[in-house]
């Protein structure tokens, strides 16, 4: 990959075989990722911004409020045509970048996406927490509080996004294994959408006994739907982020687990790898970040 010096002093860095600490400081990288209104994600992008200020590298975090795939397209193109150096991506919808990645490839701009894999060639590294291991595991936590009976209903993310269909496969094979029914529900990572379809199902099929939610907003969502219908004591309840609001929910007896992302790392990480590609050095392909079961016997060493 060739990545167009930017300055006439970066140039002369080069030459003259100064620090990585003097090229760096002439650096821009953008970040958008899924949203600035998200727990989870926050903590993405403040990582991140740490860590790019620890390099002497400039941060700039183009992220909607609100996820918003149109949006995120739109300043992607627009980090492009500032002509940044690097480019992470933390899609909200990872089918919506082709025409902007072909740019950034034409333009020489280097491109890691971080929690959701985005299917393009320019996508030189994904940096993620290992969705399909880690939901295994929350899977096999369910099957074991359930004791071979109830169903299981799973509340996902988007339609053929591939951070939420490694969690909800994660926690289906487990379930369909040790012999449970499983029902899968699409909610868009929408909350609503986790409340109302709780609700129906709980009313409509009283044999449902476990639910994992693939976010845990939606968790809480589930929470708050089966506690109105008086249900809560006879469910178990599982998210996936480990988000704080979750871990209290855990420690009150109300959500029974959560799988812990470490989004610290995956911020730090992100920009290490793209910092690395920016100076044509080698970054891995993939970077699987290990996922962590918090229920309410550990959950008071991640408060």
């Amino acid at each position: 990959m060739t990545i167009k010096l930017k300055t006439a002093a970066t140039a002369a860095a080069l030459v003259l075989g100064m620090s990585s600490a003097a090229i760096a400081a002439d650096l821009r990288i953008a970040y958008t990722g899924y949203s600035t209104d998200n727990t989870f994600w926050i903590g993405v992008a403040n990582a991140a911004s740490e860590e790019a200020e620890r390099q002497g590298v400039e941060f700039i975090d183009m992220t909607a409020s609100s996820p918003d795939a149109a949006a995120q397209k739109d300043a992607v193109d627009r980090a492009i045509d500032m002509g940044v150096d690097g480019i992470i991506i933390g899609s909200v919808d990872n089918r919506a970048f082709d025409s902007s990645l072909d740019n950034a490839a034409t333009a020489g701009i280097p491109v890691v996406a971080v929690d959701t894999g985005i299917d393009h060639s320019h996508v030189a590294s994904l940096v993620q927490t290992d969705n399909l291991a880690a939901a295994s595991i929350a899977g096999d936590y369910i099957v074991g509080e359930l004791g071979g009976e109830g169903t299981v209903l799973i509340l996902g993310g988007s339609a053929g996004h591939q951070t939420g269909n490694a969690r909800r496969d994660g926690v289906l094979i487990a379930a369909e294994a040790a012999g449970h029914e499983v029902i899968f529900q699409i909610c868009d990572w929408q909350d609503a959408c986790a409340f109302e379809t709780t609700t129906n199902f709980l009313q409509s099929n009283p044999d449902i006994k476990a639910i994992f939610s693939a976010w845990d907003p939606g968790a809480l969502a589930a929470v708050s739907a089966a506690d109105a219908l008086g249900k809560l004591d006879d469910l178990v309840i599982v998210g996936f982020d480990g988000n704080p609001a979750n871990l209290v929910a855990i420690s009150e007896g109300e959500q029974s687990a959560t799988i812990k992302q470490d989004n610290t790392q995956m911020g730090v990480q992100s920009v290490q790898n793209l910092l690395n590609l920016i100076k044509g050095e080698e970054a891995p392909a993939l970077v699987p970040i290990a996922g962590i079961l918090i229920t309410a016997d550990n959950v008071a060493e991640f408060q």
